[in-house]
């Protein structure tokens, strides 16, 4: 997949032929026609009756061809290149800080066991891909709470991830926007390599202003969400059994609001993923955190040479030229 905005050449002084190849085209072209256009030798409908595909020779002639083909060659010759190599050292020094929200919506069990249980197998999925990287737990619910440091040790996070529950958070709710102080102290130093994960079932329209605010900072680090849930909701549950109830008493409503989402990628430039029951969600973060890094511009990286995606076009047009009645006359 081409990314557009990293789109640059490595030899552009290779474009510089391109007006060349443009000229040759249209001259042999126009020569062509006249020439064609001169035979005096065969009546008109003896010549038309002789002439090798004479439908198609009107449309596209094999100059035609041999242009596309040069042009294809000498984008090729000029580098084309949208991505980096990517360096294992550079993307071990990138932390990932996992804020995962722990509070009573999280409960809901539209997704089984719970949404609590199905983030939790999602972060121990996505952790263990990243071997070797650095990444930090952050639980928060109506406050944030630093759980792991930055660590390499996935056996480490593993026990902390698990005894996540809100129970045992100090303060109800959602507070979403707690968590950036904590994620910009975790990633320091690192932050504009680094990536800041929320996982959880939503936000509230008041965290919009913060977040924008925060991902459009100079030096922040990335944002993304990985949002656990279905837009219909479930019934969130107690340890008893029992449902969780809201200030007025009534059932808690665990919907969530695909539109607030929307309005999250919007209006703050963060990419939401919804989770799924494949791993197609865990491999759209990896592309997220990767993409992260070819932004931090790595001084080491060297670009990838995408030269063969023109070198291809121009070799089997070249084989037209083999072909009966596509076979250049200069």
């Amino acid at each position: 997949m081409i990314d557009w905005e990293f789109l640059h050449f490595i030899r552009p002084a290779w474009l510089a032929v391109l007006p060349l190849v443009f000229a040759a085209w249209l001259i042999a072209r126009r020569w062509e026609g006249r020439r064609r256009g001169a035979n005096t030798i065969l009546a008109p409908h003896l010549e038309e009756a002789l002439t090798v595909n004479r439908r198609s020779r009107r449309k596209i002639r094999p100059i035609d061809g041999f242009g596309i083909s040069m042009l294809a060659a000498t984008l090729a010759a000029a580098g084309p290149s949208w991505s980096k190599q990517p360096n294992p050292w550079f993307s071990e020094t990138a932390a990932l800080v996992i804020a995962m929200e722990v509070s009573d919506s999280m409960r809901s069990n539209d997704l089984q066991p719970t949404r609590l249980d199905r983030a939790r197998f999602k972060v121990l999925d996505l952790i263990k891909l990243r071997t070797g990287s650095r990444t930090a737990l952050i639980a928060y619910a109506g406050s944030a709470h630093i759980v792991i440091p930055p660590t390499t040790d996935i056996e480490v996070i593993k026990p902390f991830l698990e005894s996540l529950d809100p129970a045992i958070m100090p303060e109800g709710g959602s507070d979403a926007t707690s968590v950036l102080p904590l994620a910009a102290e975790l990633l320091a130093g690192d932050a504009v390599t680094g990536t800041l994960l929320y996982v959880n079932d939503g936000f509230d329209p008041a965290d919009i202003a913060e977040l924008s605010e925060y991902s459009g900072r100079e030096g922040a680090a990335a944002v993304v969400v990985l949002v656990v849930g279905t837009d219909e909701g479930g019934v969130a549950l107690l340890p008893d059994g029992t449902a969780v109830t809201d200030s007025r008493g009534g059932r808690l409503d665990t919907a969530i609001d695909a539109a607030l989402l929307s309005r999250v990628e919007d209006e703050a430039s963060i990419p939401v993923i919804r989770a799924t029951t494949s791993d197609s969600d865990i491999r759209q973060l990896l592309r997220r955190i990767e993409s992260n890094l070819r932004l931090a511009n790595d001084p080491n990286a060297q670009w990838l040479d995408r030269a063969w995606w023109f070198v291809w076009p121009a070799a089997f047009l070249s084989f037209l030229w083999f072909r009966r009645g596509w076979t250049m006359q200069w």
